[in-house]
């Protein structure tokens, strides 16, 4: 909740189950040393199990598959779905129930990021546990079928280069083309799945599949509304340039 664009926490608070995606390159080092750390200080229980380090384990799916991949400087090797809530949430779960909802998590995280149903683009997934904070964590690859190409007009660089074809707007064009041999892709697997609104959607498939059903809520979507799924924009009344997105409006300069 914000008052006067501060968020604020009210007391006591609902029961809340929450959802999230973390992007990482090539970091295999520190998330081996974070894995260590996590053995230390949670229980870990596996839900695929992990018998190779983050790095062998990536380059195994990647090999299983037969990925291609073009890497650049900004590429994303691999993304983290975290699932959790607050305290309110665990009070009342025994052991066993709080292991069955991870499990529906892991269902879940499987239709949505699996590779067509599956856990073969999955590196492992494990849930962690300490006192009142509990986490399931699953490691996977975003892959993808389509590709996409640049569409290049009949206007050439200084170089001799053709260029870029633009629309109207000024937007560059691109082709979407399928691909017989799957792909590692941040990007275009995510475009399958919203685009900008991407992230959004995913919050609003969780809530109905697996929060809503668990008598719990998902925070508010307070997102600018170009971020908005319609679903979250419906059920949270938002508009466009409402509250929430004059809170994302850049300062103006009175200089």
């Amino acid at each position: 909740m914000y008052v006067d664009g501060k968020r604020i926490h009210l007391r006591p608070r609902p029961p809340h189950a929450t959802v999230s995606i973390i992007t990482h390159k090539d970091d295999f080092t520190n998330m081996d040393e974070y894995l260590t750390g996590c053995y230390a200080d949670y229980t870990v229980t596996f839900l695929k199990s992990k018998t190779l380090t983050f790095e062998e384990s990536w380059q195994h799916v990647f090999n299983e598959m037969d990925l291609q991949f073009h890497k650049t400087k900004r590429s994303i090797y691999y993304e983290g779905m975290a699932f959790g809530g607050n305290s309110e949430f665990w009070e009342d779960m025994s052991d066993d129930e709080r292991l069955q909802y991870f499990k529906w998590c892991y269902g879940f995280a499987i239709r949505y990021i699996g590779y067509k149903g599956t856990d073969r683009n999955i590196m492992f997934a494990y849930v962690l546990e300490r006192e009142n904070r509990h986490i399931l964590e699953v490691y996977y690859l975003p892959v993808t079928h389509n590709i996409q190409k640049k569409i290049y007009s009949h206007e050439r660089s200084s170089s001799g280069g053709y260029l870029q074809a633009k629309d109207f707007d000024g937007n560059f064009i691109y082709e979407f083309v399928k691909s017989s041999q799957p792909h590692l892709s941040h990007y275009q697997f995510w475009i399958e799945r919203g685009g900008q609104t991407a992230y959004s959607s995913l919050q609003e498939d969780f809530y109905q599949q697996v929060a809503e059903i668990h008598h719990v809520k998902r925070g508010e979507s307070l997102s600018p509304t170009w971020y908005t799924c319609d679903a979250q924009k419906c059920r949270y009344n938002r508009y466009e340039d409402d509250e929430y997105d004059q809170l994302y409006m850049p300062v103006e300069d009175n200089d």
